[in-house]
């Protein structure tokens, strides 16, 4: 019933992990599968406890029904869905892998949807990297259940949990901060690990909106992790669990900062259409539910949007609306949008001109940011240089000059990022500066070599 393990099997199986994790003997496994083939298929299987103690060693079943069977008694006994592949087995047919691409309306669900999610995240680096991909027209049911208030809210005042919500924003503050100086790479692995424990542990609670909310911005925060290591499939999902959980909690603001995020990864995909369309629910969303700096955030997508979508009239007017909101910030507001500050707001306007081309006022923006922004926003810091030495090279007569200092900050402050977004922005201006075959070029493209050898295949 077993087939031969590989040779040096890993010390620890995927097997062994789940079945220590689910706290069931070879025994009781062995008798639930099963009893799972009776109730199931009508056969009796006669699986013994030492052949799950051989798939604990390394050994995979032989029968695909088996591995079928065993994969659905291990969800069962996890709480969340495990595939064959997940266990390195394989099934009986492929499946298209949806988990997580449609919200749940009962807050369990969304709890049991997102164990998987990232449980399956762990235990598969390669999870949707190469089988899946980004699905536009996925997010319109979860916005749309979003708008319409059509996922079930968590009713009546539970009492805060001990080390909750408080302990999941705080661990949550630290990793952004992380990302924010060194990038997604390095602290991707720990930030899914640690939303894995928590969703577990919030399961056997009764729903908390504040716990529903916290796990809401740690969710957006790894789909953003995900984003940035160009795992698009999967940040997806995550953006998706991250709204339901946000609906659950009843966090408009949470709510309006996911479909921001749904908003930008559309548009890094060139889906500028279904970006306006994310860009416009979250302000329907959650403007006037916003603090200020939410409000500028808000305003900050729409305008990006906008100028994808080369409407510049609408595009200025979202951005005096950014400018008006971060003016009134008193930063009073939720701490997820605390770094938002005037910097980011003259970076917003700056970028957006780029892409309508208008390239000296981008340029004026872009300085400007450049003297307001702080130095641990190192990959906020480096997209700007690069956008700004893009501006230099896009006026009637180019200034090559200006463009390689601007090109040389944008390489010294991304040599500490591991940013797939910073990647493919410094690849986009090398692609620019390629067009002046000079010395200086040549001499700043191979300083900016190792990173651009980082970047995507367009």
């Amino acid at each position: 019933m077993s087939n031969t393990p590989p040779d040096n099997p890993a010390a620890t199986t995927p097997f062994a992990r789940l079945l220590r994790e689910a706290g069931v003997s070879d025994t009781r496994f062995a008798c639930q599968v099963n009893a799972r083939a009776r109730q199931q298929r009508q056969i009796e299987l006669g699986l013994a406890r030492t052949t799950v103690g051989h798939w604990r060693r390394g050994m995979r079943p032989r029968d695909p029904m088996v591995a079928e069977l065993a994969a659905a008694e291990m969800s069962a006994a996890l709480g969340y869905p495990v595939l064959p592949a997940d266990l390195g087995w394989r099934g009986e047919s492929y499946r298209h892998d949806d988990l997580g691409l449609c919200g749940a309306n009962a807050p369990v669900e969304t709890l049991r949807t997102l164990a998987g999610l990232s449980g399956r995240d762990m235990r598969r680096r390669d999870l949707l990297q190469d089988g899946s991909a980004f699905i536009a027209s996925a997010f319109a049911d979860p916005v749309l259940s979003s708008l319409t208030g059509v996922v079930d809210r968590i009713v009546g005042v539970q009492p805060p949990i001990v080390g909750g919500g408080a302990l999941i924003r705080d661990v949550t503050e630290t990793f952004r901060k992380l990302d924010a100086k060194f990038g997604s790479r390095e602290i991707r692995p720990q930030a899914v690990s640690f939303l894995h424990d928590q969703t577990r542990a919030a399961r056997d609670n009764r729903p908390n909106p504040d716990l529903f909310s916290a796990l809401a911005e740690l969710t957006q925060f790894c789909g953003w992790l995900a984003q940035d290591s160009r795992r698009e499939a999967l940040a997806q999902r995550y953006y998706i669990q991250a709204l339901s959980l946000a609906e659950h909690a009843d966090d408009a603001m949470l709510a309006g900062r996911v479909l921001s995020g749904m908003s930008d990864q559309a548009a890094q995909l060139d889906h500028p259409r279904q970006s306006l369309a994310l860009a416009r629910a979250a302000l329907g969303r959650s403007l006037r539910h916003s603090t200020s700096a939410v409000q500028a955030m808000l305003h900050d997508k729409h305008a990006w949007a906008l100028a994808r979508n080369n409407d510049e009239a609408g595009c200025r007017r979202a951005l005096d609306r950014m400018d008006a909101a971060i003016a009134r910030d008193d930063g009073d507001g939720p701490p997820w949008a605390g770094h938002y500050n005037a910097g980011d707001a003259a970076e917003c306007r700056g970028h957006c001109l780029l892409l309508l081309g208008r390239a000296q006022e981008a340029e004026e923006n872009l300085v400007e940011a450049r003297a307001l922004q702080g130095p641990a926003r190192a990959r906020t810091r480096s997209y700007a240089e690069a956008d700004l030495a893009l501006a230099y090279l896009r006026r009637p007569a180019p200034e090559l000059e200006g463009a390689l200092e601007a090109g040389y900050r944008a390489v010294s402050v991304a040599g500490q990022v591991s940013s797939q977004r910073i990647a493919r922005k410094l690849a986009e201006l090398d692609q620019a500066l390629g067009q002046h075959p000079t010395v200086a070029v040549r001499e700043w493209r191979e300083h900016a070599r190792p990173l651009l050898e980082s970047a995507p295949a367009a």
